[in-house]
């Protein structure tokens, strides 16, 4: 038996000494144990909750393992054992502080896992309104080919591709809106692709024509726009704020119950308008505005993964606080959050899979400290 395994089995049977837990953390903290200490990580948590003598699965265990794999391994290696291990995400995602305050003090208390109706994750659907009003809804399993007017509207899956023959009508929009829980690529006139996010909505002419290419959006979408000089690509999100793009890939998140709209750019460049205030984005850099206050703010150096990380099938909760995780959730799985005591201060790091049913989600953030019971299925309390 190894060093580690006796110093992890010491653990498991409640007899380990001051000195040999700082020599498992030095031991979990070593690069070629890194396999081993996830293997550990997982036995813990398919453990039974409690011993007679004391909690097996204390929230003191937990924090040991995922300070060291966080300390040692972030953020690389950690980012690839939170994938690795599906709903362990969150408690990997503890922030090393964290980790230590339980390790110090911990609980006596062993954690009880909320029982959960499962929710199954947001899929591929929208509601298409065409010029005159009339509502389609599509999902994954479409595939068929829309007629409006001088343009076929052919969909697949969960994508749109609009096809204009150029005797289309002046003035003639379509909205593609996506309900929580649901998501939606299109494919517009010009070649510019869509991504819309979960309770979010794109506005578009089906026919570009003038000198500039105006769409609209609500909520979060990511946009890859087709270049043309001649012809301005414009994002309007409210009356006071808007982005202008002459080619280039970007992100734009815009939900009202956000603390303010953010646009982050991957390539190309754009001008973001707030008000009077504007300022022209570089790749790799973020701008912050309200539609209260008429000036951008510009962050230099982007997480350009956290803000397309929804696109690529993926929840980043880099340096998120508790009301920005659930903000996350609660469309995803179009559930209901609610705070009976006010939002505990938690923070988190990593990447979860949203493939992922809700409840496998759950039982990570409550390994992580986070308390909730779930009332009327979509609804969950969280609680101190």
């Amino acid at each position: 038996m190894s060093s580690l395994q006796q110093l992890y089995q010491s653990w498991k049977e409640g007899v380990i000494t001051p000195a040999d837990k700082a020599a498992l953390l030095r031991e979990l903290a070593l690069p070629e144990n890194e396999e081993a200490a996830l293997v550990i990580f997982r036995e813990m948590l398919e453990q039974p909750e409690h011993t007679e003598n004391e909690p097996v699965l204390s929230r003191e265990r937990i924090g040991l393992i995922a300070g060291s794999i966080i300390s040692v391994t972030a953020p690389v290696r950690g980012i690839h054992a939170i994938r690795r291990w599906g709903w362990a995400a969150a408690v990997l995602a503890l922030l090393v502080s964290t980790a230590a305050y339980f390790l110090l003090k911990p609980s006596p208390a062993k954690p009880v896992m909320a029982a959960v109706a499962d929710i199954a994750p947001g899929s591929n659907k929208a509601v298409l309104t065409l010029a005159d009003g009339s509502e389609m809804l599509l999902d994954s399993a479409g595939n068929r080919t829309i007629q409006q007017g001088g343009t076929a509207i052919k969909q697949t899956g969960g994508n749109l591709q609009y096809n204009a023959t150029g005797n289309e009508a002046a003035g003639s929009y379509n909205t593609l809106t996506t309900p929580r829980g649901g998501q939606f690529r299109v494919t517009l006139p010009d070649g510019t692709k869509v991504w819309l996010n979960a309770a979010s909505s794109l506005r578009y002419p089906t026919a570009f024509t003038g000198n500039e290419r105006n769409v609209s959006i609500t909520g979060e979408a990511y946009f890859e726009v087709a270049k043309n000089e001649e012809m301005p690509f414009r994002v309007a999100i409210n009356a006071t704020n808007t982005i202008e793009v002459l080619g280039t890939s970007f992100n734009v998140n815009a939900y009202t119950d956000g603390n303010y709209i953010s646009t982050t750019l991957l390539t190309g460049l754009v001008r973001v308008r707030s008000g009077n205030g504007q300022a022209v984005l570089k790749p790799g850099q973020q701008a912050h505005a309200t539609a209260a206050q008429p000036f951008v703010q510009v962050l230099e150096h982007a997480d350009i993964s956290k803000a397309i990380a929804w696109k690529n099938g993926l929840f980043n909760f880099q340096d998120a606080d508790l009301k920005e995780v659930m903000q996350q959730l609660s469309r995803w799985y179009d559930i209901e959050v609610v705070y009976e005591h006010g939002i505990p201060d938690l923070q988190f790091i990593g990447e979860i899979d949203r493939s992922m049913p809700l409840s496998e989600v759950l039982k990570g953030l409550q390994m992580s400290g986070v308390n909730f019971r779930v009332e009327q299925r979509r609804r969950l309390v969280v609680y101190p």
